[in-house]
């Protein structure tokens, strides 16, 4: 099933996208099916975003590299590539973007707030001045392309982060960076499963979701041959911020052994 610009246009309307809306990208989007003309599906996805979302509009997304920890390469802020999908590395690359200076985990934005969002965060991927944190202050929303939203929800992790859930640790990294010409060594932080957990069943957001539905909403609309989402990230924040005081093991199957 094919699927053309109009349709894109039409279908972000649907979910709610509008002028100067801030959005954190994910998901896939060639899950959606065929674009036509297929060779302009980049340009033509980031062009209808920008002509919805206006001047004062903002486009948030990810942009990995977890490579650089086994290979032990330099971190580059402005040339190392995100791993992320073909997406994220045609909007890294475009003119006004602003990365997260994170070797690992960065999130770059594009549009009013990109600099805000993104300049001068914490070491850490997720709380205070984090990218996410600033993003759930704007009030922002989590447009996924393709994939059902618990399958592409990073922003959960920020949720465990600020609720000190027992199960993750910060583990620290030192690693060569390269930002603004300059080449130096820093400390940054990721928060992960404890060693001793590492296999531990996963709920794959089961009851995270099924939660966060119970008082919020999650518009969707048919594009092709799947579906985009969007909600609200600050809702979706502040609903699991309560979860995980009544449950500090919601993230997982069941509750583990320490």
């Amino acid at each position: 099933m094919s699927y053309q610009l109009e349709n894109l246009r039409t279908s972000l309307k649907k979910v709610g996208i509008k002028k100067g809306d801030i959005i954190y990208l994910s998901g896939n989007l060639f899950l959606l099916g065929n674009f036509f003309p297929k060779k302009k599906i980049l340009k033509s996805f980031y062009e209808v975003l920008i002509s919805i979302l206006g001047k004062k509009g903002t486009i948030c997304f990810p942009t990995h590299s977890f490579n650089i920890i086994s290979k032990k390469k330099l971190f580059n802020l402005n040339s190392t590539p995100s791993e992320t999908g073909v997406v994220t590395e045609y909007l890294r690359k475009k003119k006004g973007s602003v990365r997260q200076d994170h070797p690992y985990a960065s999130i770059t934005s594009i549009g009013r707030y990109a600099k805000f969002i993104c300049k001068k965060n914490t070491n850490n991927v997720y709380g205070p001045n984090s990218p996410f944190s600033r993003m759930i202050r704007l009030n922002s929303k989590v447009l996924n392309f393709g994939l059902e939203p618990r399958f592409c929800c990073t922003s959960v992790h920020h949720s465990e982060f600020m609720s000190k859930v027992p199960y993750r640790y910060n583990k620290k990294f030192r690693q060569k960076v390269k930002i603004n010409k300059r080449i130096k060594i820093k400390n940054y932080y990721m928060f992960v499963i404890k060693d001793n957990l590492i296999n531990i069943k996963r709920d794959k957001n089961k009851k995270i979701f099924k939660h966060f539905q119970k008082k919020n909403k999650i518009l969707k609309t048919k594009l092709g041959k799947s579906f985009i989402y969007c909600y609200s990230l600050k809702k979706f924040y502040n609903d699991n911020m309560i979860l995980f005081k009544k449950d500090r093991y919601a993230w997982l199957k069941e509750k583990p052994k320490l």
